[in-house]
């Protein structure tokens, strides 16, 4: 037993050794908890519900957009969606029911786990993002995630390096997200998210 647990301890520190070159020297990691996801569940896959979906979205981030575009840190956007709560539920209550719908909403704030995802220049890696999660009357249809802080999720034509930046994302981060440099950071953040996962790191 002693020597099962010395060989898997020998094998964990051979793996750090060797990915130690591929691991965040430049504030990567930090990307993860500099942006907030918004999450939007459909009560089902039928295509009412899918489409009503859209218009809860739309409603959504035409509210979201607007209460967040002063906001200089993910901190302050964090407070002002929570703070927001109540006219997040009636934005979408609101939209279900002009929609002809009476499916009830609720909104949750929390870290959700998310696949790799492309965002007309932006790659944001898979991980754990803080999320305002948008759950549809039984919420088991299909969903749609953007980026509500920094606000990409709307107006394709936006300069999104100018967005990232005024949001407090730095050049170096920016660059990241925005440019194709190879593996090498695929690599780190496949590292990063194995031992978040590993030690529940948030």
């Amino acid at each position: 037993m002693k020597f099962r647990a010395l060989i898997i301890f020998t094998s964990l520190v051979l793996l750090m050794t060797v990915c130690s070159a591929a691991f965040p020297v430049n504030g990567e990691v930090e990307l993860y908890d500099k942006l907030i996801r918004l999450h939007v569940l459909a009560n089902s896959d039928s295509e009412e519900d899918q489409r009503l979906k859209l218009k809860v979205r739309d409603a959504v981030l035409e509210y979201t957009e607007d209460a967040v575009s002063s906001c200089k840190s993910v901190d302050e956007a964090k407070n002002v969606m929570e703070n927001s709560k109540d006219n997040i539920q009636a934005v979408c209550e609101k939209a279900i029911s002009d929609a002809g719908f009476d499916y009830p909403v609720s909104i949750r704030f929390g870290y959700e786990k998310y696949p790799e995802k492309t965002y007309n220049s932006v790659t944001l890696p898979s991980g754990d993002y803080y999320s305002v999660r948008v759950m549809i009357g039984e919420a088991e249809g299909h969903n749609w995630w953007c980026v509500l802080f920094p606000p990409l999720c709307v107006g394709a034509a936006k300069d999104e390096r100018a967005v990232m930046t005024a949001a407090g994302l730095t050049k170096n981060e920016v660059d990241i997200l925005t440019e194709n440099e190879g593996e090498k950071y695929v690599l780190k953040f496949r590292i990063i998210e194995f031992f978040r996962s590993a030690f529940s790191l948030k």
